[in-house]
């Protein structure tokens, strides 16, 4: 989280005004000694205001606590029988969403892990630490045989992760810019070398060759997976601030991508061409296209509360769901599509949900007691599992209203 900047308190420059005070003087090493106190008491004294909190009423369904730390990331295997979570304490668990018990302890990772998921067949399981370990677990549902690892590498310092949602390929991006492609088991790897710039966010399309790339220097590239060559670079602009999320249309032709400056892109995948650009509020954080494709819904969600709706055929807002100016909303963290309703994750621990037709919000769960850290949705139970700066995972039961396409 960001620190907040301190003003060193000003000195006297007037000899006048300490003559003969001697022993009233307090020299600078006990006067930062007695701001350091002043700070530890207005932290302590914070700490007895938060224990005073009611806690928030839990909707969960169950609650996994055996993280020491944050958890940074989860996903529900397609039967929607076992959960997977990771987190600052170098962790990775995969447990059972009816009991909370651990099926499988994935040791061996040094760094925090930012990164599980399991394949689309549901047959392995991958999980990632922030150094570059990746490990990709066999899954074994039908009897008590361990779990054993099918796959290790080791790569340059992650920052994202995705499966491949038709085939048994993983993809990573890295701080040096580079992106590795693996097939599972079998290891076979390629690399998308980058440009000396960190490559931050990425995005398949629908098509499941291309891939939609955004980078710290603003840049954003489309690759073709079988050929491992960019087909579209979008060159930044001047000054443009780093491209933090994107995401892809279900008709692939189309991708947004969002900066911190509050400026969202949306790019034809065909030819690159830049056919609109949405002036919204700063602190951008996240992005999704709803998957019907007959809609034409593009989300976003800002750390300062803002939510909004977007048509992307007139690029103008449809619906603001939630407005920053308003006391009862919180800062997106994250965001997802479930069919037609807006699932958002916030930084006070709730999930807010809206009806993305009319924009009004339909629900709210809540039980964390810090920022949302992470969620996803299993269709097959009507699942939603979030995870928290709390140390906590929770499974929260969500059907879609009656009556929606």
């Amino acid at each position: 989280m960001r620190g907040n900047e301190r003003d060193t308190p000003p000195s006297s420059v007037n000899g006048d005004e300490i003559t003969g005070m001697e022993d009233e003087i307090i020299y600078l090493d006990e006067m930062e000694e007695l701001q350091f106190d002043e700070e530890m008491e207005d932290v302590s004294d914070q700490e007895e205001e938060d224990a005073e909190m009611e806690p928030p009423e839990d909707h969960a369904k169950l609650v996994f606590n055996k993280h020491n730390g944050s958890v940074f990331c989860c996903d529900i295997h397609p039967s929607g029988k076992l959960a997977a979570t990771g987190g600052e304490d170098d962790k990775a668990y995969v447990w059972s969403v009816e009991t909370g018990e651990v099926v499988l302890d994935c040791t061996g990772h040094k760094d925090s892990v930012i990164f599980v998921g399991f394949s689309s067949d549901g047959a392995y399981l991958a999980t990632a630490d922030m150094c570059g370990l990746i490990k990709v677990w066999k899954c074994n549902l039908e009897n008590n045989d361990p779990w054993t690892v099918a796959f290790e590498y080791e790569a340059d310092d992650l920052t994202w992760g995705q499966w491949h949602f038709g085939a048994r390929v993983l993809i990573f991006g890295t701080v040096n810019g580079d992106i590795f492609v693996f097939k599972v088991p079998s290891g076979d790897t390629k690399v998308l070398q980058g440009h000396n710039s960190r490559v931050e966010c990425g995005k398949l399309f629908k098509d499941g060759v291309r891939l939609a790339a955004g980078y710290e220097d603003g840049g954003i590239k489309v690759w073709d997976l079988k050929t491992s060559t960019v087909v579209q670079h979008i060159q930044p602009e001047p000054n443009q601030i780093r491209v933090t999320a994107i995401d892809t249309h279900p008709e692939n032709n189309l991708l947004a991508a969002i900066s911190t400056d509050g400026k969202v892109i949306l790019a034809t995948s065909s030819n690159g061409k830049i056919v609109g650009q949405l002036e919204t509020e700063i602190d951008l954080e996240s992005v999704a296209f709803v998957q019907d494709s007959e809609l034409a819904y593009l989300a976003l969600g800002t750390l300062n509360g803002a939510v909004s709706i977007w048509d992307t055929t007139r690029q103008m807002v449809r619906h603001h769901c939630a407005k920053s100016t308003d006391d009862v909303v919180a800062g997106v963290t994250k965001l997802i599509w479930v069919k037609t309703d807006l699932v958002t994750g916030c930084l006070d621990g709730s999930l807010r949900i809206y009806d993305g037709r009319s924009g009004q919000q339909c629900a709210m769960l809540t039980g964390h007691r810090s920022e949302v850290l992470d969620l996803c949705y299993n269709e097959k139970e009507n699942l939603i599992l979030t995870t928290s700066d709390d140390g906590t995972a929770r499974i929260f039961k969500y059907e879609v209203n009656k009556g929606k396409d």
